[in-house]
């Protein structure tokens, strides 16, 4: 995972956005560099066939009955747009913590915050959330 692009729990009930959502990784910024690109289908099935006709997928290979696609930069834009226009998106937000900063992706400033004090205290089991809160700060991510 790329630390610049960190990727979200989410889903989209749009399927082919979800499925391009998905071989992306479901990144925060889908028109940056992902650490992946790849779905792999059955060859001779329908979303194969979906994704032949579609102009959000390229064919990069076959192995005997599985085929290999990687989203086109137009897929790439259209999750963008998509995520663009969701009611509440997952947001990039740096959360600073004794003198170590990480983007963590969540949709408010302190969702994020609760999101990082977690991973935190996985191996700081005497911190509490409050004395988390008193010593970090969030911020958005430009």
């Amino acid at each position: 995972m790329s630390i610049d692009n960190p990727t979200v729990n989410r889903w989209f009930a749009d399927k082919a956005i979800d499925h391009i959502d998905h071989a992306l990784g479901r990144p925060i910024y889908p028109l940056r560099e992902t650490y992946r690109n790849h779905f792999a289908t059955d060859a001779n099935g329908a979303r194969a066939d979906e994704f032949n006709a579609s102009p959000h997928w390229t064919k990069t290979g076959q192995r005997d009955d599985m085929a290999f696609y990687s989203v086109t930069q137009l897929g790439r834009q259209t999750l963008a747009d998509h995520i663009a226009s969701q009611p509440d998106p997952w947001q990039p937000f740096l959360v600073t913590f004794e003198g170590h900063t990480s983007i963590v992706p969540e949709r408010t400033r302190a969702k994020a915050k609760y999101a990082y004090y977690l991973i935190v205290s996985d191996s700081w089991s005497e911190l509490t959330f409050g004395t988390f809160c008193k010593r970090s700060t969030v911020r958005r991510a430009a």
